[in-house]
């Protein structure tokens, strides 16, 4: 499981992201802390219930997470990856 923390700054960009996700095999969800959500980032109506301009965290989890992180930098924060091994 790796995380990143992304932000969203228009639905055009939150339309993007959730197509993107409907193309990779891993699980991809955004946590939304401020509001206590789990979003599942290929569900466009689940990602248009996320606020603009805030820091969310993208989880990835499968075995193409690593390679599925590098294809979402455009959406990541200045902060670094975090990276989790489960098994």
């Amino acid at each position: 499981m790796i995380k990143m923390n992304v932000k969203f700054e228009t639905p055009e960009l939150l339309v993007e992201f959730s197509r993107m996700c409907q193309k990779v095999e891993a699980d991809t969800l955004i946590e939304d802390t401020a509001h206590k959500l789990i979003i599942d980032g290929k569900s466009v109506m689940g990602m248009m219930t996320v606020t603009l301009n805030q820091k969310m965290i993208f989880v990835v989890d499968g075995s193409d997470a690593e390679e599925v992180v590098h294809t979402f930098e455009k959406f990541r924060t200045e902060e670094a990856v975090q990276k989790q091994n489960l098994g």
